[in-house]
């Protein structure tokens, strides 16, 4: 049985992955930052999954020692390590670049890209060493080098993830372990939804835009998780967003009543997470 590992598994798009590889019959390793969100994500797992095949870890990206520590606890658990995926990170309330306080802008620079470097560092060289594997980095708003106002350290954060992958992915060619990016697109998270969750009503427009564009972190995950591990080629970018999906979404706009927005906001499920009926793709 094949073994991927998660940074940042706990919740939003990382617990959606560790749900959609087990459901795909994967064993899975994740990390957390705390003892509490650990715990809660293994009671959401609970009695859904084997428990034997999944495993949940203290992990600060920004530590190396953390990372070792998260790699050989997964191979001690599972026998080896098939999929890494980096998708811890953080991020900020929308505001101008010059009133963060500087505390904040560089701990998103120092886990969105020095742990995610790092990561990949410790995974890669024991990949290497087991002979096989893959590597898999989550981009996000700015990867494209799209701006959006008051998000500079996160948008520049995610710019870098994608010249790094594809730097690294250039330097590693024609090898046995190969790297690649996700992208999920536009996700509601806890982390995606607090600016609209704090003043909904100054944020019409942003709703209007997430009900066009966005989707529930469980209806993107499969699609990410099937291509990851369907995938052979070094470099590959997996996007659930495309440009066609952007450019459909856009047009059907106007005749559309989708709003997975207030339904994100409203009543949720026993297993805690939003109760919607989108079935959009």
């Amino acid at each position: 049985m094949k073994t991927a590992v998660i940074t940042g598994g706990t919740r939003g798009i990382g617990s959606a992955l560790v749900r959609s590889f087990l459901q795909n019959g994967w064993n899975v390793a994740y990390s957390g930052t705390s003892e509490n969100t650990l715990e809660e994500s293994l009671t959401l797992l609970d009695g859904h999954y084997e428990r034997r095949r999944y495993a949940a870890f203290l992990c600060d990206v920004t530590g190396e020692a953390d990372i070792i520590s998260l790699w050989d606890n997964a191979v001690k658990t599972f026998g080896s390590v098939d999929i890494w995926v980096n998708n811890a990170g953080i991020s900020c309330d929308q505001t101008p670049f010059h009133k963060l306080d500087p505390v904040i802008f560089t701990g998103i620079i120092d886990t969105n890209v020095r742990g995610l470097m790092l990561a990949t560092h410790v995974a890669y060289n024991r990949m290497l060493l087991q002979g096989y594997g893959a590597i898999y980095n989550m981009e996000g708003l700015g990867s494209d080098g799209r701006r959006v106002t008051g998000l500079t350290p996160y948008g520049t954060s995610k710019r870098a993830v994608r010249y790094f992958t594809d730097a690294f992915a250039a330097e590693v060619k024609g090898g046995r372990v190969i790297v690649g990016t996700i992208s999920p697109g536009m996700v509601l998270t806890d982390m995606t939804m607090s600016q609209i969750r704090k003043d909904p009503d100054s944020s019409r427009q942003l709703i209007k835009i997430y009900n066009i564009l966005s989707n529930e972190a469980d209806t993107v995950a499969p699609y990410l998780v099937n291509r990851m591990i369907a995938n052979r080629s070094n470099g590959a970018k997996i996007s659930w967003l495309t440009t066609w999906k952007v450019i459909s979404r856009f047009l059907f706009a106007p005749f559309s009543r989708r709003d997975i927005v207030s339904k994100y906001l409203g009543e949720k499920t026993e297993d805690g997470r939003p109760k919607t009926e989108d079935t959009t793709v």
